[in-house]
């Protein structure tokens, strides 16, 4: 049977709930635009009733829990979409940067510059002997030249700024990831009691969205409540109440930019630069060593194109003073560079352009499969070099200076060919003085047919490539094997000396290393000394750092070499007209490209790239924004709703203060009767 006394403790139960439902109520309408705040319930169930007659007697209500309403496919919807976003807000922000960099949109960029340039060639082909027109092209060269190492010096300091970012969001990871520890230790404590920890779980939550944007990740939680946060394809960044920081360390193969380290125990960091695969920090890497890298090598060829084909005719010409053999441009340089893992103590200390009419501009590798054995691989296409053999320099064949060939004194030449050797090969020639040469490309072209004749390289599918290079006045004999054991030597024959053919450098595609030792390929020259090791590789090529360095060497104007002979001076054009034709010109290390259709594909390239981040990145907005809908129904706080709980537990309070009112006016009705 229930009493009086009870009646106060269900009306006590009523007033309590009450009042926590109204708390929790509240605490919605307070957080109604409080970022990643999940709407709360309080959840409400009968007290355990009394046995009595004439049945069960209930005791009252109580709250059994707050409840979180959340959707966790909804949640990881939200966490993956910030991924992306983080990425391609970087990759659209950054890309947009970089096109101002060019400039043509005012008529200040590169094309602009070349034009003039170009202009100004032409112009002193339409008045070889005036001054002033030399005047003007010297200066537009200059302009050109500055323009180029303005946007050089651009792309390194953005380089630098986006290095700087990956230092700056690499904190922000750490940062982050040390608050979801924080609130994994906060949730553990609160939960393992029994109690529900709500807001702590939404603002974790909040937290790793945040490090979403930064970085991919995926999470997995425990039966105590504590998230095990991977990044990068698996890496522990957060495991209960435990972080594993990353930090940058600066890369030497990478010109000392950051590389993103992640700690395994051992004394070096292991590098996950390619195990991120989304977030701010992918993005910012891709930019940076991809994006800006790639226009830095597409300037720097442009550049390095520019200099060598302009230079390579200009060194032919006369100018108005006589001079010849000079130099427009400052001229192309090998650069070299061992990479920060080889284990061996050998080293390049010397490198040198053989023959600039073989320049690829492409990028080559130096790689020893052992102390012994090296290989040459041409980077660019993956496929090893030609073997070769450059000669010395000849004094250069002209109408002045003749090569003579004479019969039986030196017209002959024993070669081998990737391990064939030929039989006696004879030049044409003539009976003393000789048979004269008067260029260079007849001379090669001489030796090349006579060398594919010969009957026993024919019978091996054997032939070679001649070039004589009028820069280094030298002959380059070039096999046509493309397989590792391609290679070419001159063994023999009487013509080698007045050929520069008895102490030149053979270099195979592949062979055997002994130091020093001299290796020419594709019109480059290095020279490695040193004991080598399994694994070293050597990078070598013959642009970098050209749109940095490009410069106008040539002062004075009437120098510009214009005429294609000494005695055509002043009225002869035609050299000046073999430089304007350069700019329809297809060059095979601008792909087939002119100058011009080369920096329009780069710049065209950069706007393609930026327009689909643009699109890519609003596309993910609005799929973010359809999420966060989504998100609202289940976990939003409605104000209308919200104001009729505040009503409804109001009436309850109410109600159950009644209640009260009333058992008390029970109690006093039975005091007040009298014995």
């Amino acid at each position: 049977m229930i009493g009086l006394t009870s009646l106060f403790d269900i009306a006590r139960s009523a007033l309590t709930t009450s009042q926590q439902a109204l708390a929790v109520t509240g605490h919605n309408v307070a957080n109604v635009n409080t970022p990643g705040y999940s709407r709360q319930e309080a959840v409400l169930s009968e007290r355990a009733p009394l046995s009595g007659r004439p049945g069960m007697v209930g005791t009252g209500v109580q709250a059994t829990s707050i409840r979180r309403y959340t959707d966790q496919f909804i949640n990881r919807q939200l966490t993956t979409v910030q991924q992306n976003l983080g990425r391609l807000s970087v990759s659209r922000e950054e890309l947009f940067r970089l096109q101002n960099l060019f400039g043509d949109s005012n008529n200040q960029g590169i094309a602009a510059r070349m034009n003039d340039f170009f202009r100004g060639l032409q112009d002193v082909s339409t008045n070889p002997g005036g001054l002033a027109a030399r005047t003007v092209l010297l200066a537009n060269a200059r302009q050109l030249a500055s323009s180029v190492n303005q946007v050089s010096s651009d792309l390194v300091a953005a380089r630098q700024s986006l290095n700087f970012q990956v230092q700056q969001t690499v904190t922000e990871i750490n940062s982050l990831s040390k608050q979801i520890a924080e609130l994994n230790n906060q949730i553990v404590a609160a939960e393992v009691t029994g109690q529900s920890a709500n807001d702590l779980r939404d603002q974790r939550e909040l937290a790793l969205n945040e490090l979403a944007t930064r970085i991919d990740i995926t999470t997995v939680e425990s039966g105590t409540g504590a998230l095990t946060v991977f990044a990068a394809r698996g890496q522990v960044l957060v495991e209960g109440a435990t972080v594993r920081q990353l930090d940058v360390i600066e890369d030497p193969d990478n010109n000392g930019l950051f590389t993103i380290g992640y700690s395994t125990g051992g004394t070096r960091p292991l590098s996950i630069d390619g195990l991120i695969s989304n977030g701010r920090l992918r993005s910012l890497l891709d930019v940076r060593d991809t994006t800006v890298r790639d226009l830095e090598v597409s300037f720097d060829r442009l550049s390095a194109t520019l200099t060598n084909a302009v230079n390579g005719i200009h060194r032919q010409g006369y100018g108005l003073d006589g001079s010849t053999g000079l130099d427009f441009f400052g001229p192309p340089a090998v650069s070299t560079r061992a990479m920060n893992a080889n284990q061996g103590s050998a080293g390049i200390n010397s490198s040198a352009i053989t023959a600039n009419s073989l320049l690829t501009f492409h990028d080559y590798e130096i790689r020893f499969s052992s102390g012994s054995a090296y290989s040459i691989v041409d980077a660019t296409t993956g496929a090893t070099i030609r073997g070769n053999y450059t000669g010395t320099a000849i004094m250069a064949p002209s109408a002045d200076n003749p090569v003579s060939i004479v019969t039986g004194t030196n017209d002959t030449l024993t070669v081998t060919v990737d391990g064939v050797t030929s039989g006696t090969i004879t030049l044409a020639g003539a009976a003393s003085p000789g048979f004269s040469y008067t260029s260079g490309t007849a001379l090669a072209q001489e030796v090349q047919n006579k060398i594919n004749a010969d009957a026993t390289l024919q019978a091996a599918g054997k032939t070679v490539a001649v070039t004589y290079d009028t820069t280094t006045n030298r002959l380059v004999m070039t096999s046509n094997d493309t397989t590792t054991s391609s290679a070419v030597n001159v063994t023999g024959g009487t013509a080698r000396m007045s050929l520069g053919l008895i102490a030149g450098t053979s270099t195979a595609a592949s062979g055997t290393y002994t130091s020093p030792a001299t290796l020419t390929f594709d019109g480059l020259s290095v020279t490695l000394t040193g004991a080598a090791a399994a694994g070293d590789v050597f990078e070598v090529d013959s642009y970098s750092h050209a749109a940095r360095d490009l410069a106008v060497t040539l002062t004075n104007p009437s120098s510009v070499a214009a005429s294609s002979t000494r005695t055509g001076v002043p009225g002869n054009n035609t050299n000046i007209l073999s430089l304007v034709a350069l700019q329809q010109r297809q060059f095979a290390s601008l792909e087939n490209g002119t100058l011009n259709n080369a920096y329009r594909t780069v710049a065209a390239e950069l706007g393609v790239a930026a327009q689909t981040a643009n699109r890519e990145k609003e596309a993910k907005e609005i799929l973010k924004d359809q999420i966060e809908t989504l998100r609202a129904q289940v976990s939003g706080v409605s104000m209308d709703e919200e104001l009729v709980n505040l009503i409804k537990f109001q009436r309850g309070f109410e109600a159950a203060s009644r209640l009260v009112r009333i058992t008390d006016e029970m109690f006093q009705t039975l005091l007040s009767i009298k014995p």
